[in-house]
């Protein structure tokens, strides 16, 4: 019962005590006088041995002051929370409780390596609350504790939490005042970007005891953060940091809002924005602290702003400048316009505006011109080669600006110039994407004005020329040439010798009603005009020597015969390639091409032109499975296209061929006697083509001459049978 009186009153005496030491707690402003002062109460409190008070910075704890001697305890510090058991972050642990194997941790191990005859932890936790930390107190000597002094500590632990929170506050706001202090002085609207960032790196880096301190500002049209040379000590850090579309910022800044470390960066945010980041890094003790990054966040919180604005404002003046230059330059291009004929001064000059090398190419992506910057003409060559392997590319994309990564690392932005809707070229500029802002932008759209002005200039000259072509070759064409003077002279002109041999070809393009989606009139005869366009360019880049023109709604040739000396092979590959240029513009349609004899004077020009238009007829309306025809060729067709009556050639085909067209069998009997008229009766002939027996095949003459009761031996009757399969074929096929 004595025993029992002593301990209470004992315990009164602990609570008293750490009633009184919790109420003077509060009276300290800063950190580290209240926990001096919670040491040394404990010191004096339990004559112990030992004091220690162990607090979070991030994830680690760190002895932050102690009292006595412990060597080998203090040697372990600082440690990271996984080597803390969280029972000694929980509740007080004295020395004979019992420590279970998962709760054994390398803070407990040293201090049981300490040799501690007596020793107890208290958390600096409030209820609910993550732990601040915990309090050792150690005796080297055996001292007598009394388990009803848990409940003190745990509340006793609750103050120094609410102390060490009040101090900590305490301390924000000085450091605040000063750091607003120090910002009314040094950060200010008006100030210069060069001098607010120079402050705040400035502060940042001595407010927080580190070595080095930056800003990174992001740069939206280069898509990048850029450091600001403004720096204070020394950063080695890249010059520039490329996002991506989806950034996320911790991917770049690693040490993002993260206190505990030898770094920290704090974003620089404007309206729910981020404008840039304040980096430090190499804090001169420990690692950077809550407190630190508190700091860091005011300084933050007031600067961005500021930065924001100088640097809108520095790049409206920046902006302003380069108007003003781009505005001259634009005055000098539409010089170019008024005074030039070619692009190479407007290519010229574009490249020494932009400082960049400037390529000009045509609608088949083929060069006209270049201007170089800080290249070579190999350079430049490599690249042609590069764009030209695109072409298919480049024409199958819609969107008026593309991007070509180069082979030697470089890009190239092509814009296309147009024209009416039409395509009159492609801009090549070699420039790397984040070096296209608005002003640089508006430049080029303004450049692209300027070349589709002057290459709707030279169409108009060409145009023009076109017409007086045009004019001349329908005299030409005419049976009675009323001027032939003027006609050669005319013809020199485009380099036309009119007493050399030519062959014309006519060829229209023809549209498949099934497939085609162009419906309307107008659609299909402007799609016919852009491809004949197409065409006429690639013949005049291919075919030097073939004049074209059009008359009458129709495509014309005129072909010199060296050209045409390979005979058909000449004209199923010019076919072949016509067929191929239109296909790209519409995949259902074709070409139908018919071919005069060679002209021996000027006056053939008119009856070859007949000829070829007897022939394109023939090949459109009668034979469009061969799709081109010479008019060599036609033989007996061209009798046949002029019969007037349908009536008379279906009653003469019915007359000759008729029992065998209604006979069950009489496809194997028609395709037989055709094939015997035309190996002229000849019947080896006949069965080898056939692939039949000789039998076989008397047995069937003799089938046809029962049918058609007539002799095929006579060679009027033969000559009637042909012409019938002639007529068969020219209105049934």
């Amino acid at each position: 019962m004595g025993i029992d009186k002593k301990n209470s009153v004992l315990i009164e005496r602990l609570n008293t005590h750490l009633r009184k030491i919790a109420r003077q707690l509060i009276q300290f402003d800063t950190l580290d006088e209240t926990l001096s002062f919670l040491l040394d109460s404990f010191w004096k409190q339990f004559s112990c041995d030992y004091v220690s008070i162990i607090l979070f910075e991030g994830d680690c704890l760190k002895n932050i002051v102690s009292k006595g001697d412990a060597d080998h305890f203090e040697g372990i510090f600082p440690i990271n929370r996984t080597s803390f058991s969280s029972r000694f972050l929980e509740s007080p642990v004295w020395c004979y409780d019992i420590i279970k194997q998962d709760e054994r941790c390398l803070f407990y191990d040293s201090i049981d390596a300490e040799k501690f005859a007596t020793w107890f932890t208290v958390p600096i936790k409030e209820q609910d609350t993550e732990s601040y930390g915990v309090c050792l107190i150690g005796f080297r000597s055996y001292v007598t504790l009394f388990e009803e002094a848990n409940k003190l500590f745990v509340e006793f632990g609750k103050d120094i939490v609410s102390a060490i929170g009040l101090a900590m506050n305490k301390e924000k706001e000085k450091k605040k005042m000063e750091g607003m202090e120090w910002l009314k002085e040094n950060a200010y609207l008006g100030s210069s970007l060069e001098k607010l960032v120079g402050s705040t790196v400035n502060r940042a880096g001595k407010g927080t005891g580190a070595e080095s301190a930056c800003v990174y500002l992001y740069d939206e049209g280069q898509r990048c953060f850029a450091l600001f040379p403004a720096i204070y000590g020394h950063v080695n850090l890249p010059d520039r940091i490329q996002v991506d579309s989806t950034y996320n910022l911790h991917e770049y800044f690693p040490f993002l809002e993260r206190f505990g470390d030898k770094e920290i960066t704090i974003p620089l945010v404007v309206n729910l924005k981020t404008v840039g980041v304040l980096h430090v890094s190499n804090k001169q003790s420990g690692a950077f602290t809550r407190q630190d990054s508190e700091l860091l966040y005011l300084i933050a919180s007031h600067v961005s702003v500021l930065i924001e604005n100088a640097r809108l404002y520095q790049n409206e003046l920046e902006s302003k400048t380069r108007l003003e230059t781009f505005m001259e330059h634009q005055k000098e291009l539409v010089k170019q316009t008024l005074t030039g004929e070619g692009f190479t001064e407007i290519t010229g000059l574009l490249a020494q505006m932009i400082q960049r090398t400037v390529m000009l190419f045509d609608r088949f992506i083929r060069q006209i011109v270049s201007s170089t910057v800080g290249m070579t003409e190999e350079d430049v060559q490599e690249i042609d080669q590069f764009v030209a392997g695109k072409k298919k590319e480049i024409g199958a994309s819609s969107s008026l600006e593309q991007w070509l990564p180069l082979p030697n690392g470089r890009d190239i932005y092509l814009l296309s110039i147009r024209g009416g809707g039409d395509l009159l070229g492609v801009l090549g500029i070699v420039i790397d994407r984040h070096e296209v802002d608005a002003v640089l932008n508006m430049t080029l759209k303004h450049a692209i004005n300027v070349y589709a002005t002057q290459f709707i200039k030279q169409k108009l000259v060409l145009d023009a020329k076109e017409q007086v072509k045009d004019s001349f070759l329908y005299q030409l064409f005419d049976e009675d040439i009323q001027n032939k003077e003027q006609v050669i002279q005319y013809a020199n002109l485009f380099k036309l010798d009119v007493y050399e041999p030519h062959k014309i070809a006519l060829f229209t393009i023809a549209f498949d009603e099934n497939r085609s989606k162009e419906s309307d009139l107008l659609n299909r005869e402007a799609k016919k005009t852009m491809m004949w366009e197409y065409i006429r360019e690639d013949l005049s880049q291919y075919h030097s020597g073939i004049v074209v023109t059009r008359k009458e709604g129709l495509f014309v040739l005129l072909v010199p015969d060296y050209k045409s000396k390979e005979g058909n092979q000449y004209w199923e590959r010019l076919h072949r390639r016509l067929n191929k240029i239109i296909s790209r513009y519409e995949v259902a349609s074709r070409i139908y091409m018919g071919i005069s004899t060679s002209t021996n004077k000027m006056e053939d020009f008119s009856v070859c032109y007949k000829q070829a238009l007897q022939a394109l007829k023939i090949v459109q309306g009668r034979l469009q499975s061969k799709g081109l025809i010479d008019f060599e060729s036609l033989g007996s067709y061209i009798v046949l296209s002029n019969l007037q009556d349908p009536t008379v050639a279906e009653l003469f085909i019915d007359n000759y061929l008729g029992a065998l067209l209604k006979y069950s069998k009489g496809k194997d009997l028609f395709d037989t006697l055709r094939v015997y008229l035309t190996s002229n009766g000849n019947l080896k002939d006949t069965s080898e083509q056939l692939f039949i027996h000789r039998s076989s095949l008397k047995y069937r003459l003799d089938r046809i001459h029962e049918l058609l009761k007539l002799d095929i031996e006579d060679a009027e009757e033969r000559f009637n049978l042909m012409l019938a399969y002639k007529l068969y074929d020219f209105y049934h096929t």
